[in-house]
């Protein structure tokens, strides 16, 4: 016997607890699949930053090639017996600019890098404010973690650009009075691979770091400092660190479990936030460390001559 259409229609439809039952299969697919996604994109994201600690590294390199000396940290002078601290004053990254494919943007900037001319507010020098248009406000992805979101003008440093990469001030310099330091990658007398150049620092919990400039604010605007602990955070509930914090001067970064740093060899390393620091140190300590920071293995891999062995898995 033939079944009437109305009837094979009803056979052939869901019926409501079938609906629930995919629904929710759906709904736990999602859960499952979301983890998943966001993994992908963190591991992208690290991978793109430390390319970007990898092409930093190689301009270093560069740099010392040409200069026969590392850039240093901050473009300081001595003149005549005088040292010349301008700030804000221009920094390391507009040093390595031609070595990561940016020489138009040098040729743009003509910064004043032969230390004679280098005060504060001088021609050739960055202003503070800045002025809107002006090529120190072309930013480059180079000097970006893309963990840390979108470029955006960084209100720690007046509205100059962010950046999310410092260096290593013990080995580029320059010294507390200003003195410049130009160290090479062959006088690091504990070897360039057991010792830290450039680290990451985020604008998430901490403020970063000002693009292609030491800013008179601090100068965690261009350098980074291991201190008693690697990636340190607020406590829950806690307003983020500012310019005022000792942690501005912190390595830290948003990947998970660490952060990301080139060496003086070039190599690129993830250092887990348990790196064994003294906890003992305070960031704000330069060049001198606390009596017993140079038993552990985070000051020695910022120490450049300190002469201990590095153990570093």
């Amino acid at each position: 016997m033939l079944r009437s259409r109305s009837s094979r229609s009803r056979m052939s439809a869901f019926t409501l607890i079938e609906l629930l039952v995919v629904i929710a299969i759906i709904a736990i697919l999602i859960g499952l699949l979301l983890p998943a996604v966001q993994k992908v994109r963190e591991a992208a994201a690290r991978m793109k930053c430390q390319n970007n600690l990898k092409q930093m590294g190689l301009a270093f390199h560069g740099y010392q090639d040409v200069s026969k000396a590392l850039p240093t940290g901050w473009v300081t002078a001595k003149v005549n017996g005088v040292i010349t601290q301008p700030s804000p004053g221009w920094s390391w990254q507009t040093l390595i600019l031609p070595f990561i494919e940016q020489q138009s943007l040098l040729t743009a900037l003509a910064p004043d890098l032969t230390g004679v001319n280098i005060t504060a507010n001088a021609p050739n020098m960055p202003p503070n404010p800045p002025v809107a248009g002006a090529p120190y406000l072309n930013s480059v992805s180079v000097y970006l973690c893309p963990s840390d979101g979108s470029n955006q003008p960084n209100g720690n440093f007046n509205n100059y650009l962010r950046t999310n990469y410092v260096v290593n001030r013990w080995v580029t310099g320059p010294a507390s009075d200003g003195t410049p330091t130009f160290l090479t990658i062959q006088t690091i007398q504990d070897g360039s691979s057991n010792t830290l150049l450039i680290g990451e620092r985020e604008q998430t919990k901490n403020i970063a770091g000002s693009m292609f400039i030491r800013h008179n604010n601090t100068s965690a605007s261009f350098e980074g400092r291991v201190g008693p602990k690697l990636n340190p955070k607020p406590a829950p509930g806690a307003a983020n660190y500012t310019t005022g914090s000792d942690q501005r001067l912190a390595y830290s970064s948003n990947h998970t479990g660490g952060c990301n740093f080139v060496f003086g060899d070039g190599s690129v390393k993830f250092i887990r936030d348990s790196l064994d620091c003294d906890p003992l140190d305070l960031y704000p300590n330069f060049p001198t460390l606390s009596a017993t920071a140079t038993n552990f293995t985070g000051a020695k891999l910022q120490l450049p001559s300190d002469g201990l062995p590095v153990t570093l898995d």
